[in-house]
């Protein structure tokens, strides 16, 4: 599991993500509570594709982004 710790607003949130397979999948939480959406990204099977890292790095902070931007959690409607 990948972890993303940040402060923002004076509040702490923790970003997680992990791979389920060739999908990387990260979240912010501030404490056990969701503050943002689900962010996502799929590796292809063929062609060129950035490595691990990088693909972590960008979702974990698409997730960090969506709190910064005040977006939060989306309501099912």
């Amino acid at each position: 599991m990948a972890k993303l710790n940040f402060e923002h607003d004076g509040a702490k949130y923790a970003v997680k993500g992990e791979w389920d397979g060739n999908t990387f999948t990260a979240q912010a939480f501030k404490g056990k509570k969701e503050a943002s959406d689900p962010f996502s990204i799929t590796k292809e099977a063929k062609g060129d594709m950035a490595d691990d890292a990088e693909l972590e790095a960008v979702v974990m902070n698409s997730a960090k982004d969506d709190v910064i931007a005040g977006n939060g959690v989306s309501e099912a409607e």
